[in-house]
């Protein structure tokens, strides 16, 4: 009886190990598909997010559907699987499972969805979303995440948490790496104004010259 019971004890430490380290190695896999940093989401992706989290049953969308998909599952009974959105808001790809069927949500499967995402155009991709939890890091977002839950989605409460985690203010705000472009332009300008004004100033060119040559930078 000892033997047998030390046994079927040691089974079950090396099948609970071997699952651990299963799940740990998936999860370490996962993190690199995850979200990290600052995100400002369009509104187009916006709403489509707040499609996504109310499973088809507020929004914008759901209040215009334009497209024969949105209309179809809005009138459909299925759940949120996982939202990947590129990073300057405005790339997103996204999966829904019918209510009985199972989506493949593995880091290779992730991967490859984050690949069709990038062909939109919009740079990099990362998961936003798993099901109806938000995993996105950005500094406000806890590292547990946050989950929507359906009621509350219906509800409209998915543009006040998205505000309150710092991922929306109506779509206004440029994202960064737009803004640094702006910067870039700008001071170029500046460089090429002083030029000019030296050249004015040199002789080089005519006052009259310097004002057209000023009205064509500035435009």
């Amino acid at each position: 009886m000892i033997k047998f019971f030390n046994l079927t004890k040691f089974f079950f430490v090396i099948i609970f190990t071997i699952a651990y380290q299963t799940s740990a190695h998936s999860l370490s896999n996962f993190k690199q598909h995850m979200g990290q940093g600052e995100l400002k989401l369009s509104k187009d992706t916006f709403e489509l997010i707040e499609f996504y989290f109310s499973t088809g049953k507020y929004g914008a969308i759901y209040n215009n559907p334009k497209y024969d998909w949105q209309r179809k599952m809005i009138k459909s009974v299925w759940r949120p699987e996982f939202m990947i959105i590129s990073k300057n808001g405005k790339g997103r790809f996204w999966y829904y499972s019918f209510i009985g069927s199972e989506i493949d949500t593995t880091p290779s499967y992730i991967a490859r969805a984050r690949g069709e995402c990038k062909k939109q155009g919009y740079g990099e991709c990362f998961v936003f979303a798993i099901k109806n939890k938000i995993v996105w890091q950005n500094g406000i977002n806890p590292k547990k995440g946050t989950k929507i839950k359906k009621k509350d989605a219906k509800n409209g409460m998915v543009l006040t948490k998205l505000k309150e985690l710092g991922f929306y203010d109506g779509g206004i705000t440029q994202t960064p790496k737009t803004t640094k472009k702006k910067k870039v332009k700008d001071d170029d300008i500046v460089k090429k104004l002083q030029d000019l004004n030296n050249l004015l100033e040199s002789g080089v060119i005519s006052a009259e010259e310097f004002e057209k040559a000023k009205k064509k930078l500035l435009e």
